[in-house]
Order: C-alpha cells, then sequence, then structure tokens
C-alpha cells in the first residue's frame, strides 16, 4: 500500500531518485529530445519542466507524467479503491474507529497524489462513520465536504452523495429540501446520457422514504417502480439491496405485503453476500416492522431483538434506535407496557441531541399511547400533541393522520369533544393534502 511521506519531496529530486532507481544516467535519460545538462538543471530545482519535458521523462521512467508530477505510485488509485472497500466492510461489521482512521489516511494520500475522485470517496466514508454513529450533524458536514469534490467523482459516487445529504435534510425534518435535491440531481443525470444505472438507482431510492413520509405514495411508488427498471441494468449489489429494502417499505404501506417480504429477502440476501453486516441487519428491522404491522407480534418481537442486538454489534447507533422503537411498539402491543415504556425512555437521550424528528415525534406517540392504555388521559393528550405538532411542523403527513387520530380519540375519551373534533380535522387536512390515508 502507498504510504505517505512526511515531507513533501521536490519534483527535481523525485526524477534524480527515479533515474538512480533504474541505474539510469543524466544522458540517458534526457536523450534524444534532451542533453544531460539541461536534465541536471531540472533534478537540481534550477529549472521547471514544461508539461512536454514531464511527459517525456515520465515515459523514459515508465510512469504517467502525473504519477512522476505528484509522486504518485503506479495502480495508487485502485490500490486506494480498493483499501477504502476494505475499510468500508469493516465499518459495516462495527470497526467504526479502524475504519474512520483508515478513510482518514486515504483521504490525506488521495490529496498528496492528487486523486481527487479518492478523495471524495474517503470524504463520503468519513461521513457514513459519522452517520453510523447517530451524529447527524457531522455527518452532514462530512457528506457536505464530500460534495465539494462532487465534479470530480463518477456519477455513481455523486448519487450516493445525494442519497445521504438527503437523508440528512429528511432526518432534520426538511422533508420538501430532501426531495428537492433528489430530484433536481436526477433531472441531471439524465440530461447527460448515457445514464449510470447505477446512479439513477440510488437516487430514485432515495426518494421513497421521504415521499412516503410526505403522504405521496402515488410518487413514491412511481419512483419504485423507476428504481425497478433501473434495476436490471445495475451492477452494484448494495446499491440493488438498498432499493429492495427502500421500496419493500413502499410495497407494505399500500398493502403489497407479498411484495415487500420478497424485496426484504432480497435485501438480506444481498447485503449478506458482501460482508455489509449493518445493512444486513437494518433489513431485518424492516422485516420487523413489516410483520408488527401485519399482527404477526411474536415473529415481529424475535426478528427485532435480533436486528437491534446485530445493530449493536455493528455499532449502528441509528439502527439501534429505530429497532428500539419497532420493539417497544411490539411489546406494548403485547400487553407489556412497563418494558415498552422502559424501551422508550431509554432512548429518549439519544434523541435528545439528535436532530432526527420524525424518531422523537414516533417515540412520542408512543409513549402517549402508554399512558392512554395505562388510563392516563391527560399525560397521553400532551405526548400526542407534542408529536403531532412536531409532525405537522415536518410535513410527516402520513404519520400526523395516525398521531392526529389518536389523540382526537384520546381527547373525546375525556368528554373534550370540541378539541377532539379539532384533532380529527387535523388528520383530514393532513390526509387531503397526501395522496394517502392513515398509515397506521
Amino acid at each position: 500500500m502507498p504510504s505517505l511521506r512526511t515531507e513533501a519531496e521536490p519534483l527535481g529530486a523525485r526524477i534524480r531518485r527515479l533515474r538512480k532507481a533504474r541505474g539510469l544516467t543524466q544522458r540517458e535519460l534526457a536523450e534524444p529530445r534532451y542533453d544531460r545538462g539541461f536534465l541536471a538543471k531540472v533534478e537540481s530545482g534550477s529549472r521547471v519542466p514544461s508539461d512536454d519535458v514531464l511527459a517525456h521523462l515520465a515515459h523514459r521512467l515508465g510512469l504517467t507524467a502525473d504519477e512522476l508530477r505528484y509522486g504518485r505510485p503506479p495502480g495508487a488509485a485502485e490500490e486506494l479503491t480498493g483499501a477504502l472497500e476494505t475499510a468500508y466492510r469493516e465499518l459495516q461489521q462495527g470497526g467504526l474507529d479502524a475504519a474512520e482512521r483508515e478513510f482518514a489516511r486515504i483521504e490525506r494520500l488521495a490529496a498528496a497524489y492528487r486523486l481527487p475522485e479518492v478523495q471524495c470517496h474517503a470524504r463520503f466514508y468519513l461521513g457514513e462513520v459519522q452517520w453510523q454513529r447517530y451524529d447527524i450533524p457531522s455527518a452532514a458536514k462530512g457528506f457536505a465536504h464530500a460534495m465539494e469534490l462532487a465534479e470530480t467523482a463518477s456519477p455513481r459516487l455523486r448519487a450516493m452523495i445525494v442519497n445521504r445529504v438527503a437523508a440528512c435534510r429528511a432526518l432534520s425534518g426538511d422533508l420538501g429540501a430532501s426531495v428537492a435535491l433528489v430530484e433536481t440531481a436526477l433531472a441531471q443525470l439524465r440530461a447527460a446520457a448515457p445514464v449510470d444505472p447505477d446512479a439513477e438507482l440510488a437516487l430514485v431510492t432515495a426518494l421513497i422514504h421521504p415521499l412516503i413520509e410526505m403522504g405521496a405514495l402515488r410518487r413514491a411508488r412511481r419512483a419504485a417502480e423507476e428504481g425497478r427498471r433501473a434495476l436490471a441494468s445495475a451492477h452494484r449489489k448494495d446499491i440493488s439491496a438498498r432499493y429492495h429494502r427502500q421500496a419493500a417499505q413502499l410495497w407494505q404501506a399500500i398493502g403489497l405485503v407479498d411484495r415487500a417480504e420478497k424485496d426484504l429477502s432480497r435485501a438480506l440476501r444481498l447485503f449478506t453476500s458482501i460482508g455489509y453486516d449493518r445493512d444486513a441487519a437494518r433489513s431485518r428491522w424492516a422485516r420487523g416492522f413489516l410483520w408488527r404491522r401485519l399482527g404477526k407480534l411474536d415473529d415481529a418481537h424475535a426478528e427485532l431483538l435480533l436486528a437491534r442486538d446485530l445493530l449493536a454489534k455493528a455499532g449502528s447507533r441509528e439502527g439501534v434506535l429505530g429497532a428500539t422503537i419497532e420493539l417497544a411498539d411490539v411489546r406494548r402491543r403485547q400487553g407489556a407496557l412497563d418494558e415498552a415504556a422502559a424501551l422508550a425512555e431509554g432512548i429518549r437521550p439519544l434523541l435528545d441531541r439528535s436532530p432526527d424528528i420524525e424518531a422523537r415525534a414516533e417515540v412520542l406517540r408512543l409513549l402517549g399511547l402508554i399512558a392512554r392504555a395505562r388510563g392516563d388521559l391527560p399525560e397521553a393528550t400532551a405526548l400526542l400533541e407534542e408529536a403531532a405538532t412536531a409532525q405537522e411542523k415536518s410535513e410527516l403527513r402520513g404519520a400526523l393522520v395516525a398521531t392526529s387520530l389518536h389523540l382526537g380519540d384520546t381527547l373525546r375519551a375525556r368528554g373534550l369533544l370540541d378539541e377532539a373534533a379539532a384533532a380529527y380535522r387535523r388528520g383530514v387536512r393532513a390526509a387531503a393534502m397526501s395522496d394517502s390515508g392513515p398509515p397506521d
């Protein structure tokens, strides 16, 4: 593996070192186009070589001009890219600190060797480390840092960066901006034929979740169907697997349960085959969510327990949080209210340090439903109102419809009929602004 020099090596000194390593005299390297005296000035640093001179010397030394200019070892881009992928698998398997050190090392090397695409990729993966730690502000900064070099990157890498930037915006409650960012990137990609199928698949995948949360199920379905067409030409297993996992959320939301189960099975199989343990565990979390929605509570409980443990092993705080929310809801439905409350309360400190409005509102709604089941209707009202306010502010219309229904029922049980009617109207307005009914 190439290693970074502790001090920058002057170009002339590099030419002299490489010439001597190959056993060449100055005359042998310089001729037939240049003479020994000219090369001596280049090596001493008193003469700056032109591009033509560099091309000649590089050819004689068996290098490319950029390899000679930047001291880049032959094959450095390929080696560093391979090292990035190895470190990313380590990240997926829980080695966050080691992966972060390797990504940082590669980022420095790529900068020194003037390999902007490799540098961009390393920056992207540094953002992924923060995402896995559930430090969304730091992750957003990392992805923005990668975006600075996105023009030098492949369409696939640019699409992956946009995917994550959009996810950060969605988690922070700006679903509209998330969708707009992806749709703009998708239009630009399609305008520059030929279209990279992996890039297109990564972008349409990024549209599905925010559109579902906005209640725009028809638009989400169009994105999922576009993804299925791109899938036929896609090459990357990880991008294909992420599409399958995300599409499953759409299929279950519109009642196509068998299709959702098949897509989740495909996602789990693909992630497992490439050693992406974190994403495989997230697929199990998604399957537990589906089974909970279907009323298969025992199966959901077992799957979510396994997903949570695997996500913890992989160091995915964001995944542990999501699986725990679903696990708490399963236990609530099973009547284990104390356990459900303990699970939900246990993750609130993590949410308090995060801008993840969707998850925070979901925990508030869950705690409100637990309070209602315990007979504490005033506490249930306060928690459900807080959840509904957060969902309304963030355009989480599908979730708002369900929360408004729960809030209205709670207020009606307290005899507060005018307030209950207002809560129901709030849900009706949210449903009218979407193309779906209640998600739950």
